[in-house]
């Protein structure tokens, strides 16, 4: 399969930086997680990181012709980084996925809500500095 059928593109990277920056941003916004362990069934998510299935449209779908019922994203780029992967420089081969154990959000089950916005507008700013140094 080509790289385009599994990898999200830039663009589409962004706009769900986007989405992620909008709701951490939005007035009551409670950050919250899960981590199913159950036998054959194991999944975590959250309500506000790239694991959050509701993010997901047919253009980034990991199977579109299942979509909406299969909703897993395509995986990220090796330089598509998470803004509560904790990690300060991920493995290229750690990128796409993988990041439970190094998620803000999951070794802090009580998280500071200024703390993420700061993540999010961080990864936001790095990435409008890496654009501004290209073009």
């Amino acid at each position: 399969m080509a790289d385009r059928y599994m990898f999200l593109t830039d663009e589409q990277y962004v706009t769900i930086l986007e989405k992620i920056k909008a709701v951490v941003f939005a007035d009551g916004f409670k950050p919250s997680c899960y981590d199913c362990t159950d036998l054959g069934n194991k999944s975590t998510g959250s309500n506000c990181g790239f694991c959050n299935d509701g993010f997901t449209e047919e253009e980034t779908a990991l199977f579109p012709d299942d979509f909406p019922g299969r909703r897993t994203m395509k995986h990220r780029g090796h330089n598509h980084k998470c803004p509560f992967d904790m990690r300060s420089i991920p493995s290229l081969s750690d990128f796409g996925s993988g990041c439970f154990y190094d998620c803000y959000l999951f070794r802090n089950r009580k998280s500071d809500i200024d703390l993420m916005k700061e993540m999010v507008e961080d990864l936001i700013t790095e990435l409008d500095i890496v654009k501004f140094h290209r073009s």
